[in-house]
């Protein structure tokens, strides 16, 4: 098993025995205290066995749907109909053809705006955001326009924490849902490696509910991914076909050239002045979860819950800044004026 005493790749020095301090003052601190007694959670049955679970909840309030105005919205830009450009929308506007809705009776873009136009009327968002983005791109304002014909009760908050980077054990995976105005966090936490696959299905039970969207950060390229291939390892079955919304590359196309780094928590400094303390780095966690399997004590494994717990925090505070403040026609974020200059 490996120790602690190898500075991970990309883990800063001062980082590093920053995180080693904390290590042993949280070993000393939690010395024989159960794990169930340091969390307080419950244990959760799930098809694939019984999970340990941590749950939390804080005041956040999230602006309902808004069905009518982000159709109304996504159906103005004609450019979304195949073979239109800027040049030829604008004429078009100038001949009459204001909406998509209008586009449907001319004789050569009639077809392909009757398609979008159903596309956005029947409600499939998954589909409409990649039509959306094969004319756009992923991070384009109307993209995550769609996210307003969901209610705040329909979007699934991710972020997972793991041994290592590629095919091992997601030792940590948290939800977190927003209802009226609350936010509640849900950690399905492993007490011992053996209760992965249940951890997994308590996990993506969340998206199995009807109108589900999954929100995360990075989470196209790393943890939807990463739980499919762990699903597949234990042959779970799951439709992860939900509509999803990687806050990445809306902040990156919002906040890049104002913050620099797109890291969450830098976002989250910058943005809304969060700055973290007794912080685990993300390269650290698989180190303080073998010292909790090897020594029995869950004092490492405090901090790894709290950094999953506020990224999730964070990852819904930005999701709900974006989709407030962010105009969803030119794709201008407001609202980042006072943000410190880089």
């Amino acid at each position: 098993m490996a120790g602690f005493f190898s500075r991970p790749d990309g883990t800063s020095v001062s980082d590093y025995d920053r995180a080693r301090r904390l290590k042993h003052r949280l070993l000393e601190r939690y010395r024989d205290i159960p794990l169930e007694t340091v969390f307080c959670g419950r244990e959760e049955a799930t098809p694939a066995g019984a999970c340990y679970v941590v749950e939390s909840s804080e005041t956040l309030a999230m602006e309902g749907a808004d069905r009518e105005r982000a159709r109304a919205t996504i159906l103005a830009d004609l450019t979304l109909v195949r073979g239109i450009g800027e040049r030829t929308a604008a004429r078009l506007r100038q001949q009459g053809y204001r909406t998509v809705t209008d586009l449907t009776r001319h004789p050569r873009y009639g077809s392909d705006a009757g398609l979008l136009l159903r596309q956005v009327s029947s409600g499939t968002t998954a589909d409409l955001m990649q039509s959306i983005g094969r004319r756009h791109q992923v991070s384009h304002p109307l993209v995550l326009k769609t996210s307003r014909f969901h209610d705040p009760g329909d979007f699934v908050f991710l972020d997972i924490e793991t041994l290592g980077l590629f095919s091992r054990p997601v030792i940590l995976a948290g939800v977190a849902l927003v209802s009226g105005s609350a936010i509640t966090v849900r950690q399905y936490l492993l007490r011992d490696i053996d209760e992965e696959a249940a951890a997994l299905s308590a996990t993506v039970g969340h998206l199995a509910a009807k109108n589900a969207c999954l929100v995360t950060f990075n989470g196209k390229a790393f943890d939807l991914p990463y739980v499919q291939d762990r699903l597949a390892h234990h042959g779970i079955a799951a439709d992860l076909g939900v509509p999803h919304f990687d806050a990445l590359h809306f902040s990156r196309r919002c906040w890049k050239k104002q913050v620099g780094s797109c890291r969450l928590t830098a976002l989250e400094r910058a943005v809304f002045g969060i700055e973290r303390s007794d912080d685990v780095p993300s390269a650290l966690v698989p180190e303080f979860y073998e010292t909790y399997l090897r020594t029995g004590n869950a004092g490492p494994l405090v901090p790894v819950v709290e950094h999953n717990r506020q990224d999730l925090i964070s990852l819904a505070r930005l999701f709900i800044h974006l989709r407030e403040e962010w105009d969803g026609s030119s794709g201008t974020c407001h609202g980042t004026a006072a943000l410190p200059d880089r």
